[in-house]
């Protein structure tokens, strides 16, 4: 495609933002090959990199309206979608990465209570805590140690044991108590 003025992509956003279709493809023809590129570039990984192009696309078409010429020209408005689409992307796989190494090792993780704790996770967090962890139920064990220690989100804690979030907040929530009870004895 040839290259397309800023007014033009302007225009072009303000019609997204009224929900015309064919104004959305023409952005989308013009501006695709070089928004594709910035994501390839930070993900390098093609399939990465067309799905964000694909999701940013979906989020400059749902939010087209809050577009301003005043705060950044339309093409940088745009390559910012598809950055922080991808970073998102790398802190999500990241994430996702980690989460798996952790479940793994903790598999082999019976019970703090049962004398099979790590001797790093010893070292790191005292003797004291692992005795009042100890105090505390096997799933309450294990929501905060991910929560705390790995820094899972309760989201990410309430996929790995299947249950619903709001269990999660309160099986935290009753732990650490707990715990806090605990230490001050």
């Amino acid at each position: 495609m040839t290259d397309i003025s800023a007014e033009q992509l302007e225009y072009l956003l303000g019609r997204c933002a009224l929900g015309d279709q064919v104004a959305f493809k023409k952005l989308y023809d013009h501006c695709a090959g070089k928004l594709n590129g910035i994501a390839y570039r930070i993900l390098n990984n093609v399939d990465s990199a067309n799905e964000i192009l694909q999701e940013a696309f979906i989020q400059i078409w749902h939010k087209a309206s809050e577009y301003r010429t005043d705060m950044a020209e339309p093409m940088t408005w745009m390559a910012s979608i598809v950055r922080y689409r991808a970073y998102d992307r790398i802190k999500m796989e990241k994430r996702r990465i980690e989460g798996n190494r952790i479940s793994a090792e903790l598999e082999g993780f019976e019970s703090i209570a049962d004398g099979h704790s790590d001797h790093a996770l010893v070292c790191e967090i005292g003797q004291k805590l692992e005795d009042c962890l100890a105090t505390l139920e096997h799933i309450q064990q294990h929501s905060i140690l991910l929560a705390y220690y790995y820094g899972f989100s309760r989201e990410e804690i309430s996929q790995h044991f299947d249950t619903p979030v709001n269990t999660v907040k309160s099986w935290l929530k009753r732990g650490v108590v707990r715990l806090q009870q605990c230490l001050e004895n």
